[in-house]
């Protein structure tokens, strides 16, 4: 279920200043939209060295090859939990959209390969998105929520909906990393599209269910609920969040890039 709209010019804070694009960047977890290639624009501009996309799914790296013909960009499949990278290797690590998918008890592992790949002094930074709050305009990203669970245990499928965001920043000062900032910027806006796409999407996966009666509850019941939320007006996602940290030392580069935050975080692609 995928969240397609970009942000609007008013939610595009120049918040992206100091990277580091003319080393190594790695990008975890590429999605679509222009992430890949503002970076590796950007690293061009400056004469760096190249953005480097990994991903355990194929399609996303295909989609990447046009602009590697142009671009200094490569990609890479592989899973995250053991990047085939060198130790202190990479300048600037970013997880795009990734960090939810991976489960709490797993987490510091993860962090601590982050921590092996990176150069002393290189920074990562955390794209994804949070829990929706109480606030009436979240309701219908909510219900969503609610019924991608159910279907998830039903159909006994992990889904990753959110990142606990004081879990993630305790995690990385445990790991060791240190300087740690937080930017939240607002959720994107629901739009028909969107509707059109989570009602397909839950009507194909509660087809699937094998409990009648949950899957006429979800149906009958919950979707027109979120279809009633929606339409209640001003729906929006819930809030996203880039969570930056630095692996202390003075290797890492200092360059900055003219891009914003916004261009970190893209699409929810649940």
């Amino acid at each position: 279920m995928a969240q397609h709209e970009s942000a609007t010019q008013s939610e595009q804070d120049p918040l992206w200043r100091g990277i580091d694009l003319s080393g190594i960047t790695v990008v975890l977890g590429p999605a679509g939209g222009m992430l890949l290639q503002t970076l590796a624009e950007q690293a061009a501009a400056i004469g760096g060295e190249t953005v480097i996309a990994i991903g355990y799914e194929i399609e996303p790296l295909q989609q990447i090859q046009p602009l590697a013909a142009t671009l200094p960009l490569a990609g890479i499949n592989a899973r995250i939990r053991q990047l085939p990278l060198l130790d202190e290797s990479v300048d600037l690590l970013v997880m795009n959209g990734t960090l939810r998918q991976v489960p709490l008890r797993h987490l510091e592992t993860m962090l601590e390969e982050l921590w092996r790949v990176l150069v002393p002094g290189g920074q990562l930074r955390i794209a994804d998105i949070m829990e929706p709050s109480e606030v009436a305009y979240n309701e219908a990203w909510r219900l969503r929520n609610e019924i991608v669970s159910m279907l998830g245990q039903a159909l006994e499928q992990p889904v990753a909906l959110y990142v606990n965001l004081r879990d993630a920043a305790a995690a990385l000062t445990r790991v060791g990393f240190e300087e740690l900032s937080v930017t939240l910027l607002p959720g994107m806006p629901l739009t028909e599209g969107w509707l059109e796409a989570t009602r397909e999407a839950v009507q194909a996966m509660a087809s699937r269910v094998g409990d009648p009666a949950l899957r006429r509850a979800i149906i009958e019941v919950y979707l027109p609920e979120l279809v009633a939320a929606y339409q209640q007006g001003e729906q929006r996602a819930a809030e996203r969040f880039v969570l930056s940290g630095r692996k202390i030392g003075d290797l890492a580069l200092n360059m900055q890039a003219s891009f914003t935050e916004d261009d970190l975080v893209e699409d929810d692609d649940d």
